[in-house]
């Protein structure tokens, strides 16, 4: 027997192996007892696609004796007597035959059982010297009246040398038939039983196990896997391709098998794994008896293992062959069922959702609790396609105004502008009485955020109204003293003991705000910052109260308002990394936005840069709302303090809404605006920008240096200009006096400032106690400055080597903050130093002139990482990362990353 293929060497490889010995052996004895005078039938029998025809047809062509061959077709079982027209055609017949066949052909009332029987005998002639093998492939699928005269046939075989051979796919209904009766009863009738493939090591030089497996050993999807070998991208994981010729076989097989198959298959891949009988024939529209020989037809063929599909792409194959409309049909089907059934609404909405269907009252509860499961889960987007539904279908005007105020909640977490185009919706419902308090509370924050402080204030005054003030609402009330205290209720302005008391017995939500409020007003204590980490010790980046993320937002700048430094980047890195997995892009924006603070506090001003910007990729300006403040403040800082001044100018170009200036946020911005007017000589107008910091946060009652140190950068702006030198004393010494005695950032930047204003031989000792104060603080671009003034007052007494000794140490800490500008003021004082201690020392290590950001960046260069994966490692840009490489091939003298020190990671400082 030989076999062809399409496929090349491969399918000559298939057709070996289905050379199926004990079959051919089979068909041959039948052959051989034919040949001799005994007419024989051979039934071959297997499930769909298992090679019936093929072996049929390699018989037939191989067995030397003449071959005819007719192709039954369910689309052609109207067709009377058309596999006996396609068996007549091939021989020479005599012309009355040929009209005979069709005279019976078009009788009304089909053929009579006189011209069945003359059909049968005048094939009979024909063979009657001449030996003849017939081949019916799919006789299951045989129009009646052909079949009538193949029952005639079988009884008149007798001593005719005829060899009949039939395949038919074999099913728990074909047993049943006619014609199975009739062969039962034939003395020389063989029955030939093909299954599945039992092995296919021989056809994959890898991957036979998955071939399988995925195969059940049906030789058509076998053939197919192999094709998709050959035609598609191999996968990096080594694992076989599925390509669309495996999901054009197994729908094929579907098609190919008995009518009732392809309907049940439809309805489990629509239902799922856990699908029953039940509710497969409820769906499927079949009795249990019909599902279950579907099943067991699709298990025989290799479709299925244990009544389900062998993969997803199987599943997906079958749902692909329907239509748009009835995939949908068939989801709300299943949605009816479920529902029925009593199944619990995180099972009916999915398929109602498929359906895109919301038309029925009933839907609403099970859209809605569906949504809340999905954010217990994380899943924000399937939530809020669930609330669309539900908005869609609820016909009661207070539950659908609740339902669109709960839609612009959730959707804030995920996409803060678009979240804000949906206010314009949920107002209107507002001032007509529609929303509860509590929905009415929960969009003050939104509408501040997107500027609109009018509508706020009418949500605030209906809150306010109400008789019940819960936590919900005490939580609002802090939050605005916090965040818009324009707006806040003078008594919602806690003091030390009752935040204290509150934040004690509280949810997590309010204990956020009351740690926030609590260092704003009452400066930095040890209970706030530990409410601070309880709250982020339970947070996830995707929290559901009221403003998502920002809750771990509001908790993150407790700490660092507290100068909680290290532990705020800590948490910070630890959320990102949450945050990044889960793909949560405003939590990123978030997070990044507090670790750029963190970073600019820290005096990395790289690092700031790096974060702010990427807080504002990851959620354009139009996102931030108000608050875009915050991420634009630290970019003019860091740029400021960097010596780029150009780009910082650009920053301030980008508009930001007015209602920013009566925030929190905006003291950010005033305040960063305001250093970069002092760094471009603009003495006034910075100091307008600092007084005004000040009067805000005096008249908000947040006036703590651990938000804004206003005084101290009057005063700087003041002494920088040469006038007002006593109002600038005053302002330091106003500082230092609400600072305490307490060693804080602050107070090392006030002392520093105080020096200018003492006398020559007062300054390096009050430099020293603030060098001593801002190195364990670890504000390196404040140590550097601190430094740089103590060299110069050493060299204002004449201490020319310590001064140079003291201005070299200043150039290495500003070099490794990446501020430029002061690295240029201190270079002739370095270079003098340099020149000093070549005579006694080594050179300067290239790499100590690297930045922080720029090692970080190079050492994972050196060690292999690409410039995408640095980026995703430090949740900074790739085009960042090139910038920061290109400065390090410059500093180092190489040209590429191959030529990166190998030891790199050992400069690494220990909070990297």
């Amino acid at each position: 027997m030989t076999g062809t293929s399409d496929s090349g060497v491969t399918g000559a490889r298939l057709a070996g192996l289905l050379e199926r010995d004990d079959q051919w052996a089979a068909l041959e004895t039948a052959l051989a007892d034919s040949l001799s005078g005994s007419g024989r039938v051979a039934l071959l029998a297997g499930p769909v696609a298992s090679g019936k025809t093929e072996l049929l047809h390699a018989f037939g062509e191989a067995c030397g004796v003449p071959f005819v061959t007719a192709t039954c077709s369910a689309f052609e079982r109207d067709l009377p007597l058309g596999v006996a027209s396609q068996l007549f055609h091939p021989l020479d017949v005599p012309e009355s035959v040929g009209d005979l066949l069709d005279v019976a052909a078009r009788a009304a009332d089909g053929p009579t059982a006189h011209q069945l029987h003359a059909l049968c005998l005048a094939l009979l002639d024909l063979v009657a010297d001449t030996p003849l093998v017939i081949g019916i492939d799919d006789v299951q699928h045989a129009d009646p009246a052909s079949l009538h005269w193949l029952l005639y046939l079988i009884r008149r075989l007798g001593q005719a040398k005829v060899l009949l051979v039939l395949s038919e796919t074999a099913s728990p209904r074909a047993a049943h038939t006619a014609l199975h009766t009739e062969l039962l009863r034939h003395p020389h009738c063989r029955e030939v039983r093909l299954a599945p493939l039992e092995s296919v090591d021989v056809l994959f030089e890898s991957g036979a196990d998955e071939a399988m497996a995925l195969s059940g050993g049906n030789p058509l999807l076998v053939r197919a896997l192999l094709e998709d070998q050959r035609l598609g991208k191999p996968r990096d994981d080594g694992a076989l391709v599925i390509g669309p010729g495996y999901r054009r076989a197994l729908v094929s097989c579907l098609h190919r098998s008995e009518h009732h198959v392809l309907p049940v298959a439809r309805a489990l891949a629509v239902t799922g794994e856990q699908a029953t009988v039940d509710s497969l024939g409820r769906l499927a529209r079949a009795d249990a008896e019909t599902v279950a020989s579907a099943l067991d037809v699709m298990n025989q063929a290799g479709l299925l293992v244990d009544g389900w599909f062998r993969d997803p792409a199987a599943r997906d194959a079958v749902l692909d062959d329907l239509s748009t409309q009835d995939r949908k049909e068939m989801y709300l089907g299943a949605a009816l069922l479920l529902h029925d059934e009593g199944a619990p609404a995180t099972e009916v909405a999915p398929y109602l959702m498929m359906a895109d269907h919301s038309e029925n009252p009933w839907m609403v509860p099970v859209f809605e609790e569906a949504a809340e499961h999905s954010l217990r889960d994380e899943q924000v987007d399937t939530a809020l396609r669930y609330l669309e539904l539900a908005h869609r279908a609820c016909v009661d005007v207070h539950r659908r105004a609740a339902i669109a105020a709960k839609l612009m909640r959730v959707e804030w977490r995920v996409n803060p502008s678009a979240a804000g185009r949906r206010l314009g919706a949920v107002v209107p419902a507002l001032r007509s009485g529609q929303l509860s308090d509590h929905d009415a509370t929960s969009l003050v924050q939104p509408m501040l955020w997107n500027g609109q402080v009018d509508e706020a204030t009418e949500a605030l005054d209906r809150v306010r109204r109400a008789s019940s003030a819960g936590a919900g609402t005490r939580a609002m009330e802090l939050w605005l003293a916090c965040s818009h205290p324009a707006l806040a209720r003078r008594t919602s302005r806690p003091d030390a003991a009752k935040t204290r008391t509150v934040s004690l017995t509280s949810g997590p939500t309010l204990k956020a705000v009351t740690a926030l409020a609590s260092v704003l007003t009452c400066g930095n204590n040890a209970g706030a910052a530990t409410d601070a980490e309880h709250v982020l010790q339970a947070a996830r980046p995707s929290d559901s109260g009221w403003w998502g993320p920002e809750s771990a937002m509001v908790a993150l700048q407790a700490l660092v308002y507290a100068d909680r430094l290290d532990v705020a980047a800590q948490w910070c890195d630890r959320l990102l990394d949450e945050a990044q997995a889960k793909n949560l892009a405003v939590a990123r924006a978030f997070f990044s936005c507090v670790r750029a603070e963190v970073s600019l506090r820290r005096g990395d001003l790289t690092s700031a840069f790096d974060h702010a910007q990427n807080a504002l990729d990851l959620m354009p300006a139009g996102g931030w709302g108000v608050a875009v403040g915050m991420p634009l403040g630290i970019l003019i800082a860091a740029a400021t303090r960097m010596g780029r001044h150009d780009d910082a100018a650009s920053f301030l170009e980008q508009p930001v809404p007015e209602a920013t200036f009566q925030s929190r946020y905006g003291l950010h911005y005033l305040h960063a605006r305001g250093h970069h007017y002092l760094a471009t000589s603009r003495h006034y107008a910075a100091v307008a920008d600092f007084l005004s910091c000040g009067e805000l946060m005096t008249s908000w009652g947040v006036d703590q240096p651990g938000l804004v140190p206003w005084r101290t950068s009057a005063a700087e702006a003041w002494l920088s200009h040469g006038a007002n030198r006593d109002e600038a004393k005053r302002l330091i010494t106003e500082q230092l006096a609400r600072l305490g005695p307490d060693a804080s950032r602050t107070r090392g930047v006030a002392l520093r400032l105080l020096a200018a204003t003492n006398q020559p031989h007062n300054r390096p000792r009050l430099l020293q106690d603030a060098v001593a104060i801002l190195e364990e603080h670890g504000d390196q671009y404040e140590l550097a400055r601190a430094l740089a003034d103590l060299s110069k007052a050493h060299q204002a007494l004449r201490e020319h080597r310590r001064a140079w000794t003291v201005a070299r140490r200043a150039w290495h800490v500003a070099n490794v903050c990446d501020a430029a500008e002061l690295c240029e003021e201190l270079l002739p004082s370095r270079a003098k130093a340099d020149e000093d201690a070549a005579v006694d020392e080594k050179p300067v290590d290239p790499i100590a002139t690297l930045t922080v950001a720029e090692r970080r960046v190079a050492a994972l260069a050196a060690i292999g990482y690409t410039n995408r994966e640095i980026a995703s490692k430090l949740y900074i840009t790739a085009s960042t990362i090139e910038q920061h490489l290109t400065r390090v091939y410059r500093k180092l003298n190489v040209k590429y990353r191959r030529d990166l020190p190998a030891d790199l990671h050992s400069y690494l400082p220990s909070t990297a």
